[in-house]
């Protein structure tokens, strides 16, 4: 264990170590995604739900709109529409977890912070 490990793990008190056994233990990952629409920036979590629920529902017409169509043309354009559409969900649901992550990270980085300014 390096020097500045040993000098964190001292500035560490037992409500410290309590405080990140119960973030830990008992936060599941349905628990923050659904607490990060309260608070700040929560408008910006809702709209990148709005825009995965009409992505999904664009994609569900364009996949059954594939398998109705006659003609080769219509085919390949809700083809071509259901793969983007599939890919636009993909990259909102990513950023809404880099988001998550951040957040998170951004709450550590804080509290040890505070921890170290404390000492």
């Amino acid at each position: 264990m390096s020097n500045f490990d040993q000098k964190l793990q001292d500035l560490l008190s037992e409500e410290d170590e309590a405080y990140i056994d119960k973030a830990i233990n008992n936060k599941g990952y349905y628990e923050e995604a659904f607490g990060s629409l309260k608070g700040q920036g929560s408008g910006l979590f809702m709209m990148t739900w709005g825009g995965i629920i009409i992505a999904g529902l664009a994609l569900i017409y364009c996949i059954v709109r594939m398998f109705q169509a006659t003609d080769l043309r219509q085919i390949i354009l809700f083809a071509t529409f259901a793969i983007l559409l599939n890919s636009a969900q993909i990259a909102l649901k990513l950023w809404f977890n880099m988001r998550l992550n951040r957040q998170a990270l951004m709450r550590e980085m804080k509290r040890l912070q505070l921890a170290i300014a404390r000492d």
